[in-house]
């Protein structure tokens, strides 16, 4: 198995590595990582965790179909399900296949369905290795689905992504056009965008930044209702640094969050509500 090159969540993508795209945006699915390689006559599958099992039903369809194409691609396994959240509890049949192949048993397929969204290729960049996995769908197997993608920068996928996680699903992969495949590499420019929590928060000072930031704005002290306290940096561009005191102090911010317990875990800037006041805030 080739070791799968990994996307950072959006927080954890440092703000000098952000790209605004453009990007190619699919939906990520709740299921399950598989590899499938084909060479030859040959075709293997390969769990997350480098474990093998093997479809025959497929393998035969993807060699016969595919007699003069080698390919190795990268799939979300969801199973009989529609891969939204929670879905990857519907896909314990790939524990069964997995116990089948050390067993030697065959594997019993149910048209179980996997999410194609990428082909491994070190050397082409993801714009032209998405175009090949379209091309390669008229010989894939019926269950096995190119994802859609769409092309968007990241402030639209950020915008589109409250309507994906409306309708159940986790959130946004996106995958920037020049993105190059790094076996085992976790990169900057594959994103998993999800929709978190949000709050409007009351700014009560500013910190001063250090290192490249020296000179600037490091981050924005905020306070809530409840009179929790948290400093917020991340998420400010260099431009936004750059601006005086009198541009967030005394002003309603918007954050976003992944939880609060004693204050607000992994908060980052969004914008500035002029619209509002502190009786406003959360």
């Amino acid at each position: 198995m080739i070791p799968q090159c990994k996307g950072k969540d959006l927080l954890k993508v440092p703000a000098s590595k952000l790209s605004q795209g453009p990007y190619l945006v699919s939906i990520k699915y709740d299921g399950q990582y598989v590899q499938i390689q084909k060479i030859g006559n040959k075709v293997k599958f390969f769990t997350s965790g480098g474990k093998e099992f093997y479809i025959e039903e497929i393998a035969n369809y993807l060699i016969e179909n595919n007699p003069d194409e080698n390919f190795i691609i990268e799939a979300e396994f969801i199973g009989n399900s529609r891969g939204k959240l929670g879905d990857r509890t519907k896909c314990g049949i790939l524990t069964t296949w997995r116990t089948d192949f050390v067993k030697g048993y065959k594997s019993k397929y149910s048209n179980e369905k996997f999410m194609v969204f990428d082909l491994i290729d070190k050397k082409l960049p993801f714009s032209y290795r998405y175009k090949k996995l379209k091309k390669l769908q008229l010989t894939l197997h019926p269950n096995m689905q190119i994802v859609s993608c769409e092309k968007m920068n990241l402030d639209k996928a950020r915008e589109k992504v409250i309507g994906i996680t409306r309708d159940g699903y986790e959130g946004f992969y996106l995958k920037h056009i020049d993105h190059l495949y790094r076996p085992g590499k976790r990169v900057n420019n594959a994103i998993k965008l999800k929709k978190r929590p949000t709050a409007d928060l009351y700014c009560i000072g500013v910190e001063p930044g250090e290192g490249k930031y020296e000179g600037k704005i490091g981050s924005l002290v905020l306070e809530d209702s409840k009179g929790r306290i948290v400093k917020v940096g991340s998420g400010l561009s260099d431009k936004q640094r750059d601006y005086g005191m009198h541009m967030f102090m005394y002003k309603v911010i918007e954050i976003e969050y992944e939880q609060i317990l004693d204050t607000y875990i992994q908060p980052t800037f969004v914008r500035v509500r002029n619209d509002k006041t502190k009786e406003d805030i959360d």
